[in-house]
């Protein structure tokens, strides 16, 4: 494919993947292949071996499994090769040991953590996983009816440890994979009841954390120090005003952050919104983060994409940061995005495609 021809993958909430072809220089979308897979293929990865970039992993929400497929072309057509157990009910997320040695797994429904060996093609190595390689989190339910189980959302492996959001428990566990179990190490301080963790991503410089939280509709910035608690710096709102938090089926979704468009520039941080009740359309909240110091988070500008389509569910951008991708699960399909101005802190739409259920975009080039 060339290099102004890029192809996403598509995991969606119906049974199939959907790839697509973006043209960079054109500024078109085209549809690729389809693939039928299992119940809501809603995350999808890749080996992080550059030798087995072929391999895409996918989760089966509904029936509790974990696919690995073979990319065969640059039409999105893709080979199943295997399928397991995922270990736990509803997985939700998934990330692979640098090494491909094996990935994690976050469940919804059942809020454990698996763990899933892999062998050197990159195959599963066992149909279930050790009861040994399962964490299941403390929890004392709480106010908030979402709230009343352990609801685990998101795998982030950063330098040695495991990052998992647990929206349950209202909290943002801190493991360590010892090789053969999981040790709890710490939590992320500072979240208020109510907040609901869902998605968060680390600052490059390793010294913080941003948390997306799905009931209070609300962006945290914390502190990640290698030892010792956490600290919460900072707190903002992701509604554009006249929206609100409460009255929605869900809230906050996904969170990227982007790297400088020019040397010494600010990072670009993107939040999404979904099921406002009050507007017909949802919206992505845009942040300025520096480079440099992790603790200065400001509004853009613009602050806020407003008009982009409904249930704003998957937000993801290519490997340069440029072209960004957002899912309309419930209405608006596919968009890309440019970054423009001088520091890259805003978006311009230049194409759309209308799809259908869509909520995960895998930039595969």
């Amino acid at each position: 494919m060339t290099s102004n021809k890029h192809l996403l993958l598509l995991g969606t909430h119906d049974t199939h993947i959907h790839a697509v072809i973006f043209n960079s220089e054109a500024r078109t979308l085209t549809r690729g292949a389809s693939t039928v897979a299992s119940k809501q293929p809603s995350w999808l990865a890749r080996h992080p071996d550059s030798n087995l970039k072929d391999l895409v992993y996918v989760n089966g929400w509904v029936e509790g499994k974990l696919f690995v497929y073979r990319l065969l072309d640059d039409q999105g057509r893709l080979e199943l090769l295997s399928e397991v157990s995922s270990g736990g009910k509803g997985p939700t997320h998934l990330d692979i040991l640098p090494d491909g040695s094996g990935m994690f797994i976050a469940h919804y429904v059942s809020g454990t953590v698996t763990f899933h060996p892999l062998d050197e093609q990159g195959l599963f190595t066992r149909q279930a996983p050790l009861s040994e390689h399962i964490f299941t989190p403390s929890h004392s339910p709480l106010k908030h009816h979402r709230q009343e189980h352990a609801h685990v959302h998101q795998i982030v492996l950063h330098e040695e440890e495991i990052l998992v959001p647990d929206l349950g428990s209202n909290k943002v566990w801190r493991l360590k994979w010892t090789g053969k179990s999981f040790d709890v190490v710490g939590e992320i301080s500072g979240l208020e009841d109510g907040d609901g963790p869902r998605h968060c991503v680390v600052h490059p410089e390793g010294t913080h954390i941003y948390v997306v939280n799905e009931l209070s509709s609300q962006l945290t910035i914390h502190t990640l120090p290698k030892d010792g608690p956490s600290q919460l710096i900072n707190r903002f709102s992701m509604l554009p005003e006249g929206d609100k938090a409460e009255s929605r089926p869900t809230g906050a979704s996904e969170i990227i952050l982007l790297p400088p468009t020019r040397p010494g520039g600010p990072l670009l941080l993107i939040t999404s919104n979904r099921d406002s009740p009050v507007f017909e359309t949802d919206t992505l909240a845009l942040f300025s983060v520096s480079s440099t110091d992790g603790a200065d988070v400001r509004r853009t500008e613009k602050g806020w994409m407003e008009g982009i389509g409904r249930h704003l569910r998957g937000v993801g951008a290519d490997e340069s940061g440029k072209w960004v991708a957002v899912l309309g699960r419930d209405g608006g399909g596919l968009k890309i995005f440019e970054r423009n101005d001088r520091d890259g802190l805003d978006l311009n739409e230049v194409t759309r495609l209308e799809v259908e259920n869509t909520v995960i975009p895998l930039w595969v080039n």
